[in-house]
């Protein structure tokens, strides 16, 4: 049987508790901090980046003898605590032009590194990354369909099998995906990989705490970014576990440097220990303490949105979108126990532009929903058995409520956190369609079963349903040109293969050749990414094995 999935949290049973009674969140502007070792796209000692496919250059360690490097593991993790304290007047120990772990560099007639040597390394490294890019693609291992009329090859394009220090459980790793760069965002840092390439371009710790107490761990992240910046929240940990989001950064994706940073107060003496932020149009808004309160993309603050303009005393912010220009807000409010408040946030001036109040399926009240989509409007939500999809038209008002269960069986609502307080479910979404897939069933001791369902947004009707194998499983990952691309997580004698599902009847075509069985389990429990020609995937799991990547690109 495949992996057994890795889950984070599935819905609850009981709706979220407000942060503090009273939530009044602010943000006091410092000093931005310095980039982790490996600014220039290098890993810990200078070498080439290593663990990016078969062939590719390796170095003995992170996974055994011959294996992968990894950089987030001790003793030269990037991860670890600074060698001087940042702000106190002395050199930072990584970035341009310092020297990391590796040393310094040889001088004359001084006892560093002979100049032989040096030149015979530089030589090594000259090589090693002229073959990169021959030797980190390879292709499948057989298995499973080969033969189809679409664009993809079977190649695995690049992989890496760095797998982030991750010391908050499976369910805490995140991810951001542009069209330069696949990021990983694990509670230690950050580590971004060229999407082309596979070459690591930059890597970042997490940075010190306010007031120079030591490193921190990563709370919270933005789903994805804009305008080349993403945005992170960090704090304070006990245990490894945060204890309480302090801070936040604006990341230039360009650099892996943080243009901006500032301090997260909620207004009370309790602990908030998640952060949620989005990065729309040029405002950076960030939710916290059930508040919400937009920067620039240089950190400087616009303006502050207090809970109560849900309508309520006892009102605070349970998730957050970006949508057309707008920030897409769900409001909860504890007085009410059927519905929640959907809200559109001008991000220019943090107005409320327009709100209306949602009343959740009879049956499941009491349960937590969140945006799924935001255009259109789609929630999701519930208990882990008894939940629902809800579609709304443009003024907030419920057009079709489409239930966990039904004619199609029951619908796959485990969602995955990552690192941001938004939750992951696999759907795709279009206009007028939601597709989903079913829990696996068995087929028998060995293997499972399931289908992806297509339903009609405004009447909640199914339209098709899908299997993409009699003995494998299946997630959708987007819409693209009227179709729907999905994943098979494939089995040892089927290995994952890409399909493109007919939007109107869902006939299933393989996109291409299967892929390598190492990454069987990997599409449910990754975030998956389509640019119109290549699958990106990004696990939001801690990835033990030296033979499944945490980050691959599919050709």
């Amino acid at each position: 049987m495949s992996p057994e999935q890795q889950r984070s949290e599935g819905g609850s049973d009981g709706r979220r508790q407000s942060p503090s009674s009273q939530p009044s969140p602010g943000y006091e502007a410092t000093q931005a901090w310095s980039p982790g070792e490996g600014a220039t796209g290098r890993p810990p000692g200078g070498a080439p980046p290593q663990g990016h496919g078969p062939g590719a250059p390796q170095q003995p360690g992170g996974h055994g003898p011959g294996g992968p490097q990894n950089p987030w593991g001790p003793p030269q993790g990037p991860w670890g605590p600074p060698q001087a304290p940042y702000g106190s007047g002395a050199q930072p120990p990584y970035g341009p032009g310092a020297q990391g772990p590796g040393g310094p560099p040889a001088k004359k007639g001084g006892a560093g590194r002979p100049i032989g040597i040096v030149l015979a390394v530089v030589v090594l490294v000259v090589i090693a990354v002229a073959g990169y890019a021959v030797f980190n693609r390879s292709s499948g291992d057989g298995g499973g369909t080969t033969t189809s009329s679409g664009p993809l090859k079977g190649k695995v394009l690049w992989q890496s099998f760095d797998a982030p220090q991750n010391t908050l459980g499976s369910s805490f790793v995140g991810a951001w995906h542009t069209t330069d760069l696949s990021v990983t965002v694990a509670p230690e840092g950050l580590v971004a990989y060229d999407a082309r390439t596979g070459q690591r371009r930059w890597q970042l710790a997490s940075p010190p705490l306010p007031g120079g107490g030591g490193q921190s761990l990563i709370c919270g992240l933005s789903t994805a970014t804009g305008g080349n910046v993403g945005v992170i929240g960090f704090g304070a940990g006990s245990g490894g576990t945060v204890t309480r989001c302090e801070a936040y950064a604006l990341i230039d994706l360009a650099t892996g440097r943080a243009r901006a940073q500032g301090t997260l107060q909620s207004g009370t003496t309790s602990g908030n220990n998640t952060m949620s932020a989005e990065v729309i149009g040029s405002t950076a808004v960030i939710e916290y303490g059930g508040g919400l309160t937009g920067f620039d993309l240089s950190g400087h603050q616009r303006w502050r949105l207090d809970p109560k303009a849900a309508g309520s005393d006892d009102c605070f912010v349970n998730d957050l979108l970006p949508g057309a220009n707008t920030a897409m807000v769900l409001f909860d409010c504890l007085g009410s126990r059927d519905t929640v408040t959907v809200a559109q946030v001008s991000p220019d001036n943090g107005t409320v532009t327009k709100k209306a109040p949602v009343t959740v399926p009879s049956g499941i009240e009491n349960a937590t929903f969140r945006l799924l989509s935001t255009q259109p409007v789609v929630l999701n939500g519930g208990s882990s058995d008894n939940g629902a999809f809800i579609s709304l038209d443009d003024a907030f008002r419920v057009k079709a409520t489409i239930p966990q269960k039904g004619a199609w069986g029951s619908l796959n609502m485990n969602s995955y956190s990552g690192l941001a307080s938004h939750m992951l479910v696999h759907a795709a979404v279009s206009a007028d369609t939601l597709v989903v897939g079913t829990e696996q069933t068995a087929v028998n001791s060995l293997r499972d079963t399931n289908k992806l369902v297509a339903f009609d947004l405004a009447t909640g009707r199914q339209r098709w349903a899908t299997s993409l194998g009699p003995k494998v499983t299946g997630v959708p990952v987007t819409f693209a040109g009227g179709a729907v691309i999905a994943m098979s997580d494939g089995t040892y004698e089927n290995p994952p293969q890409v399909f493109k599902l007919g939007g109107t009847d869902g006939k299933a075509t393989a996109m291409g050749p299967a892929y390598s069985r190492d990454l069987i389990a990997r599409p449910r429990v990754s975030r998956l990414y389509w640019d119109g020609s290549h699958l990106f995937g990004i696990s939001l799991t801690i990835v033990p094995s030296q033979h499944t990547p945490s980050v691959y690109a599919l050709g």
